[in-house]
C-alpha cells in the first residue's frame, strides 16, 4: 500500500499586525516588495496583491506609459487600516451565499437564449438587478445552474487557415498593383477597394457601407431550397444593420430590395462595398447606384471575406436567428425589421465600448444632417453673392 500523503496546511492570511509592518517598511523605509516578502516570510505576490488592496492614491486619469515610468513607491501609498478594511470586506462577501434565484436564472436564460445577448452584453446593457460578471454568467453555466446555449465568441485561427489567408493577402498585394498600372494607362477599371479613402478604412467617417446577401439552404443537388434571400447592410463605424428581402437574385428584385434600405437609410449613405456576387456586379444595380443615386460603390477582391470583416460579423449574428439550412420563403419584411431592431440594441463591448448600435448612429446621423444643413446655407449665401455681384457689375 502506498502511504497517503499528509495533507498540507494552508498559508494563514494576513494578519491586522503584518499589514501595519507593511505599511511601515514600505511607506517609511521604501523596501521592495521581495525584501518585505522575506521579512514577513510571505510571497512577493501576496505582497503585491496586499499592497494593491491597501493602495490610497488613485491614477486612473494617466495613461499605462506615464504610469509604468512613475517610481513604485510614488504610485502606491499603502494604509494597513485600508488593507484590513477590504480583507473584512471580501470575507463578509464569501459568506453572503449564492446570488442566483429563479427570476435572475430565467431572464439570464431569456436574453441569451432568445434575444441572443452575450454575457457582456448583458453586464452591459445592465438588465439584471444585481451587480456580476460575465465569468460568474458562464460559471453558472458550466455548474449547470443555468440553461444558456454556448457559442464560440472568439474563433482562432488554424495553420491551414492561417497560410490561405497569407496567400489571399499576397494576391491582394498583385491585383493592387495591376489595378495601379491600368490606371496609370488610362484603361477603364470598375472601383476597387483599394481605391477607398483612408478615412473609410480607419472607420472615422460615418455613413459607409457594406452590403451582402444571406442565402437560404440547398437542398441535396446543391439547389436551393427557394428563390428568396436576404440582403444584408452594415454601416462601418457604428455597426448598425439594415435588413431587405430579396424575392429572387435577379437583377430587378435586386434593385428592389435595396431601394427598401435606401428609402429609409439613403440620407445616411456616402458609400458601400459589396462583393463580387453576380447581383452587384450586373449592370442594373451599377447603373442605379452609381449613375442615378450618385453613390459610390467598391467591390472587395474575390475570395476575400475578411475585406468585409464587418458585415460578415453581422452575418454570422443574424445566423442566430435564420440558421443554416432555414428556408427564407415565409420570411416577411417585417419580421426583418424586427430582427434587425434587436441586432441594433445589443450593447457591442469591444467595438463600441458597450455602446448599442441604435444609440450611436442616432447621433452621428443627427450630427451629419446639421452639417449637411450648414454647408447647403454656406452654398446658397455663396450663390447668392455671387449673382449680387454679377448683377452690380453688369450695372456699372
Amino acid at each position: 500500500m502506498s502511504e497517503k500523503k499528509p495533507k498540507q496546511k494552508g498559508v494563514p492570511r494576513m494578519s491586522e499586525n503584518e499589514r501595519y509592518m507593511i505599511e511601515y517598511l514600505w511607506n517609511t523605509e521604501k523596501m521592495s516588495q521581495s525584501d518585505i516578502a522575506r521579512r514577513l516570510g510571505r510571497s512577493q505576490s501576496s505582497i503585491a496583491r496586499e499592497l494593491n488592496r491597501g493602495n490610497t492614491l488613485d491614477f486612473d486619469y494617466l495613461d499605462r506609459r506615464t504610469l509604468l515610468n512613475m517610481d513604485i513607491h510614488a504610485r502606491v501609498k499603502y494604509s494597513a487600516q485600508r488593507g484590513q478594511f477590504m480583507a473584512l470586506q471580501s470575507k463578509i462577501k464569501k459568506g453572503t451565499g449564492l446570488k442566483l434565484t429563479d427570476d435572475i436564472k430565467d431572464m439570464i436564460e431569456y436574453w441569451v437564449n432568445v434575444e441572443h445577448w452575450t454575457p457582456e452584453q448583458i453586464v452591459a446593457g445592465n438588465v439584471l438587478e444585481i451587480d456580476i460578471s460575465p465569468k460568474t454568467i458562464r460559471l453558472w453555466s458550466r455548474q449547470g445552474l443555468i440553461n444558456i446555449k454556448k457559442r464560440k465568441y472568439h474563433l482562432k485561427h488554424t495553420d491551414k487557415e492561417r497560410e490561405v489567408i497569407a496567400t489571399q493577402r499576397a494576391r491582394q498585394r498583385e491585383i493592387h498593383r495591376l489595378r495601379e498600372e491600368l490606371k496609370s494607362k488610362g484603361e477603364l477599371i470598375r472601383r476597387s477597394i483599394y481605391d477607398r479613402s483612408q478615412v473609410v478604412e480607419n472607420r472615422k467617417q460615418f455613413a459607409h457601407w457594406e452590403i451582402d446577401l444571406v442565402l437560404p439552404s440547398k437542398m441535396n443537388n446543391h439547389r436551393y431550397l427557394d428563390t428568396t434571400a436576404i440582403m444584408t447592410f452594415t454601416e462601418r463605424k457604428t455597426r448598425f444593420t439594415a435588413l431587405s428581402l430579396v424575392k429572387s437574385k435577379h437583377a430587378s428584385d435586386v434593385l428592389e430590395a435595396f431601394k427598401v434600405f435606401w428609402k429609409k437609410y439613403g440620407k445616411a449613405v456616402r458609400t458601400i462595398t459589396a462583393d463580387n456576387g453576380s447581383e452587384f456586379i450586373s449592370w442594373d444595380f451599377v447603373e442605379y447606384v452609381q449613375k442615378q443615386l450618385g453613390v459610390k460603390l467598391y467591390y472587395a477582391t474575390p475570395s476575400a471575406p475578411q475585406q468585409r470583416g464587418t458585415n460578415e460579423n453581422r452575418n454570422r449574428k443574424l445566423r442566430e436567428w435564420y440558421p443554416k439550412g432555414t428556408s427564407f420563403k415565409d420570411v416577411t419584411q417585417k419580421q426583418l425589421d424586427e430582427v434587425a431592431f434587436k441586432m441594433n440594441n445589443l450593447p457591442l463591448t469591444q467595438a463600441l465600448d458597450g455602446k448599442r448600435p441604435i444609440d450611436v448612429f442616432d447621433t452621428e446621423y443627427k450630427t451629419m444632417q446639421r452639417y449637411r444643413r450648414a454647408y447647403e446655407k454656406r452654398k446658397l449665401k455663396l450663390l447668392a453673392e455671387k449673382q449680387a455681384n454679377q448683377s452690380e457689375h453688369e450695372n456699372s
